[in-house]
C-alpha cells in the first residue's frame, strides 16, 4: 500500500465541529493541531484508518438502495446520508429496522466483514532514520504497569490495531487484511486479538507484523467463554510477543503512552 492509495478526510470538515464522521475502508482521518485559536492548522503524524473486507458491488448497491428508502433519503448526498443514518441509529426501533435490512443483504458470516481500525503514525520508520529515539521527530512509546513501573521500547512501533470480531482464521478474509495493513507493519506495536482471542478467528500469521510488541484479549475469563483462548495466547507468546487479558471491570489495565516532540 502507498500513500496515494489512501484517501484523507475532507480537511474543511473540522470547521463544522459536528462531532461525527462516516469513513469508508481505505479512507483515513488525520490528526491536525494548532498552537492557538486562529493559528494555521498543522498536520500531525497520527491517523485513524478503518478496514472492512470488501463486499460484492451489486450487493452493496441493493443494500444502499433499501437503506435510503428506510431513512427517507433521495439522491446521493453523502453528508445527508451520514446525518440521517446517525439520527436513525439513536432510536432503538429505527436501528432494529436498519439491522434487519443489513441481515437481509448480508445473511450469515457477519464477522467476516467486522471492522478493523489502525490508530497510529502515517509515516514510515525509515523516514525517521535508524534510531528514532535520537531524533526530535521520532516516536517514543512506553507501557505503564503498576507492578513494574514503565516499560519502554525503541523499535519504533507505536500504533494500535484493533481487529473487532474479524474472521481472520480463513485465508480469503485474512490475506486481503494482511495486505491492507502490511504497509504499517513496522508501526503496529499493540493488537487486540480478533473475537476476544477466540481460536476460531485466530491465525498465527496475523501477528507477524515486525513492530508488534503486545497482543491483547479483551474479555473477562471468569464470566465469558472464549473458544480455546489459552491456546491462542500460547501461539502468540511462542513468537516472542507479550500477551495480556484485559477486562471491562478494571481488574486489568493496559495503558500505552506514545509521544514525540512537536518542534
Amino acid at each position: 500500500m502507498t500513500d496515494e492509495q489512501l484517501i484523507p478526510a475532507d480537511p474543511t470538515s473540522r470547521d463544522f465541529e459536528i462531532g461525527y464522521f462516516i469513513a469508508a475502508s481505505g479512507s483515513y482521518l488525520q490528526l491536525e493541531w494548532q498552537a492557538a485559536r486562529g493559528d494555521r492548522w498543522r498536520k500531525g503524524d497520527w491517523i485513524l484508518l478503518p478496514y472492512v473486507h470488501p463486499v460484492v458491488d451489486p450487493t452493496r448497491k441493493r443494500f444502499l438502495t433499501d437503506v435510503k428508502k428506510a431513512i427517507g433519503l433521495r439522491g446521493s448526498d453523502k453528508v445527508k446520508l451520514a446525518e440521517r443514518l446517525l439520527q436513525k441509529l439513536r432510536s432503538v426501533e429505527s436501528a432494529k429496522k436498519l439491522i434487519d435490512i443489513y441481515s437481509r443483504h448480508f445473511a450469515g458470516g457477519h464477522n467476516s466483514i467486522s471492522m478493523s481500525l489502525y490508530s497510529g503514525p502515517l509515516s514510515r520508520r525509515s523516514e525517521e532514520g535508524r534510531d528514532p529515539t535520537n531524533l526530535p521527530g521520532g516516536w517514543h512509546s512506553s507501557l505503564e504497569e503498576p507492578a513494574y513501573g514503565r516499560f519502554f521500547w525503541r523499535q519504533g512501533g507505536s500504533g494500535w490495531l484493533s481487529t473487532g470480531d474479524a474472521a481472520l482464521r480463513q485465508d480469503k478474509w485474512r490475506r486481503p487484511w494482511q495486505e491492507f495493513f502490511g504497509y504499517f507493519g513496522e508501526r503496529i506495536a499493540v493488537m487486540t486479538l480478533p473475537h476476544h482471542g477466540s481460536a476460531n478467528n485466530f491465525h498465527s500469521d496475523i501477528v507477524d507484523f515486525s513492530g508488534l510488541q503486545f497482543a491483547l484479549a479483551t474479555t473477562v475469563e471468569a464470566r465469558n467463554r472464549v473458544a480455546r483462548l489459552r491456546e491462542t495466547l500460547g501461539e502468540v507468546e511462542s513468537k516472542g510477543i507479550r500477551t495480556r487479558v484485559i477486562d471491562d471491570e478494571r481488574l486489568a489495565r493496559f495503558t500505552v503512552t506514545c509521544e514525540r516532540s512537536m518542534s
